[in-house]
């Protein structure tokens, strides 16, 4: 093959590969920025309501930062508690806007199955005990009851509840056998204190939280079965990967559970 040839080869994979490189780092900013939309627009909707002591697109525009998204539009409805918000986030490729709703639902019939301690915060599994320590950041895992259910950790409202998006780790990589598909998640908001948490549940069961009747944008209460646990995602075994974070994603959590859920 000629010089010229190859050159012209070597352009075009070179294209393929940028062109490629592209697509994902956009889709995976357009999921984090999704993330971020709704949780701003259900963070402002319940400072509307009366939830939080907190402004309702001020705390909508902490929410969206949090998960790395810029809030360049918040409404809100005083009559109905009703929030608007657009998310954005900026990738070598151009801007990413997501758009975003929220209103007050009624009440949850919730089922209670979680002893809140003193503080109001349950312990989120119906077994006490760990089978591993702080890991990819301050996560830890946690056996799971007879009848496998999760449960919330304190008051808040569910953020996302389904697949996180994510990827297949490196753990996976390395042991491909532990690999069960798209890793399903249910993360939830919690104002304790005048500070905004995220706690999540990893490797649920799919559809496991609507069976019990919890969907994105519902309140939940402290020690509600919010949903099973699975074996999605990356696992050799049922457990629970439990995160508690300043931020609204349920990957590297940066706070320490047990200083809000005692010790196992």
């Amino acid at each position: 093959m000629s010089a010229p040839a190859l050159a012209a080869c070597a352009a075009a994979a070179l294209t393929i590969g940028v062109t490629a490189l592209s697509a994902v780092a956009q889709l995976e900013v357009r999921q984090r920025v999704a993330g971020a939309a709704d949780a701003a627009a259900l963070a402002a909707s319940d400072a509307a309501a009366g939830w939080s002591d907190a402004e309702p697109c001020a705390l909508a525009g902490e929410t969206a930062a949090a998960a790395r998204a810029h809030l360049v539009r918040c409404e809100v409805d005083a009559a109905t508690a009703e929030a608007r918000v657009i998310a954005r986030a900026g990738t070598p490729f151009g801007a990413v806007e997501i758009r975003a709703r929220a209103a007050p639902d009624a009440d949850p019939v919730a089922v209670i199955a979680g002893t809140p301690g003193a503080n109001g915060w349950a312990w989120p599994s119906g077994s006490r005990v760990v089978t591993q320590e702080f890991h990819d950041g301050m996560s830890i895992d946690l056996a799971v009851g007879p009848d496998g259910l999760l449960y919330a950790p304190y008051d808040g409202i569910v953020v996302h509840a389904g697949e996180d998006g994510g990827g297949i780790p490196q753990a996976c990589r390395s042991n491909p056998g532990w690999w069960r598909g798209p890793n399903h998640t249910v993360v939830m908001r919690h104002e304790y204190e005048g500070r905004t948490l995220f706690s999540s549940h990893n490797h649920v069961a799919p559809s496991s939280s609507r069976a019990l009747g919890v969907e994105t944008g519902d309140r939940v209460l402290a020690g509600q079965a919010v949903a099973s646990a699975g074996m999605s995602g990356c696992t050799s075994g049922p457990h629970t990967h439990f995160t508690l974070a300043t931020h609204a994603t349920n990957a590297f959590p940066d706070v320490n559970p047990y200083d809000y859920l005692g010790p196992p």
